[in-house]
């Protein structure tokens, strides 16, 4: 910086001595000096931090034009190749909705996709097709998706003797598919479109062996309110599923106790609270690298057990057993909650206290506490569900419990309102806690 200065004059580093008047002149030249140095040090440092943000070069700014022409060419054929391409293959004449380009601008990084989804609709179906504004070649949709799920579907419960689903889901990809994003924005999604299963052929009926030999990854998710035999009694073997060479197939699949658990079936990851509190069976499998000598088999499977007490629902997942939870009758009938300046609020317990005998052998959760509506409605004030730590006694408020009215009016475009409403619980019970629900006393 004080290079540029230097060049341009406004350094003030110089130490001659000058005479009283020369002096006072001086002083008023180096003021003004600093203040327009200063103003030219803001606007050389502004000048380098764009030089360098900007990539040093011309890459970013080759990288935007390129994007700005991908959006500019979609602007201009995207809609029309997709209705020419749909009117062709189906003889309908669907109607574009609006379109998605997969590139898009980042300040950090920048992504260059020719793909293009088009959303349309025809007769009161919504679906999607997709382009390459580079490759004309480049055609696919979902418009047959129900149908080539439904093949997929009948071969998987045909084979292994299973009921249908009362909840089924089947995702697949092609492969060669191009590389679609697999969100689609909130703002189409709303509008009830999803771009996956996209094909890029014309389905006659062909069986589950023919499109499996055009699909390199296929995805169950089926749910069951009642199974005969356990999950886990399944035997898969890779060569009931002839995928495409280095595919996969993956299985998961779950059992219920009722059909709410639909409203809270959320989470592949976290079993017990995605269908808590309704959860018995879950089973996650995948064969992977198929047309290899070693296929690869590796899945996990849960089972859950329930305990129902005065209302009060407790859920344990094995290995833990639902004996491994006791229910205590005797002890304290009130707790204490230190909120801290030396003030303590005072709980009045209204169940039987729980303990969890077991510690976690991993970081999934041991057991589960679920308190029904009914329970609480017998309270006219708000209810909690306490944790006592037994080694250190203290005592903190881990669950509030909404009311039936409190649940009613949450809205309904709230993140994970069904979960709440049918949760209304705590999730994770430990080993060396005890839990209940309790009422607030009046001070």
């Amino acid at each position: 910086m004080k290079i540029f200065l230097k060049i341009l004059g406004l350094d003030d580093n110089r130490s001659e001595i000058l005479p009283g008047r020369d002096r006072e002149k001086k002083k008023v030249a180096d003021s003004r000096g600093r203040v327009f140095g200063r103003a030219v040090e803001i606007a050389v440092t502004g000048f380098l931090a764009v030089f360098l943000l900007t990539g040093c070069g011309g890459e970013r700014m080759e990288t935007r034009r390129e994007i700005n022409r991908i959006y500019m060419e979609a602007e201009k054929t995207a809609e029309d190749r997709a209705k020419a391409y749909i009117a062709e293959k189906y003889g309908m004449d669907a109607s574009a909705e609006g379109y998605w380009v997969q590139g898009y601008h980042d300040f950090f990084a920048p992504y260059i996709n020719s793909n293009v989804v088009v959303f349309m609709e025809y007769d009161g179906k919504k679906f999607c097709a997709g382009i390459d504004v580079d490759d004309e070649t480049v055609l696919w949709d979902n418009y047959q998706r129900e149908e080539i799920g439904a093949v997929l579907q009948e071969y998987f419960t045909e084979l292994y003797h299973l009921p249908w689903p009362y909840k089924e889901d089947t995702k697949f990809w092609l492969e060669s598919a191009p590389n679609y994003h697999t969100a689609t924005p909130t703002e189409w999604r709303e509008k009830g479109y999803d771009h996956s299963n996209m094909v890029n052929f014309y389905f006659q009926e062909q069986t589950a062996e023919e499109l499996l030999a055009r699909m390199s990854r296929l995805k169950f998710h089926d749910s069951w309110l009642s199974m005969e035999q356990p999950l886990d009694s399944l035997s898969f073997e890779a060569g009931d599923w002839p995928v495409c060479e280095g595919g996969s197939v993956e299985w998961n699949l779950r059992v219920y106790t009722s059909p709410e658990a639909e409203y809270t079936d959320r989470s592949v990851e976290y079993p017990d609270i995605a269908g808590f509190p309704y959860f018995k069976e879950w089973r996650r499998t995948r064969i992977t690298d198929r047309g290899t000598e070693e296929e690869e088999l590796s899945g996990e499977s849960w089972n859950f057990h329930s305990a129902q007490n005065k209302g009060i629902m407790v859920i344990s997942r094995l290995p833990f057993e639902i004996e491994d939870i006791l229910c205590i009758r005797e002890g304290a009938e009130e707790w204490n909650v230190d909120r801290g300046n030396g003030k303590t609020e005072a709980y009045r317990l209204v169940s039987d206290v729980y303990e969890v005998t077991e510690e976690s052998p991993d970081s999934y959760y041991a057991a589960v506490m679920h308190v029904s509506g009914e329970f609480a409605e017998q309270y006219g004030a708000p209810l909690y569900i306490l944790s006592h730590n037994k080694e250190t006694g203290k005592v903190k408020i881990v669950k509030y419990i909404f009311s039936r009215e409190e649940l009613n009016a949450l809205s309904a475009d709230e993140s994970n309102r069904d979960y709440k409403v049918h949760s209304n619980g705590t999730c994770g019970m430990s080993s060396g806690f005890q839990y209940a629900v309790a009422e607030r006393k009046e001070e």
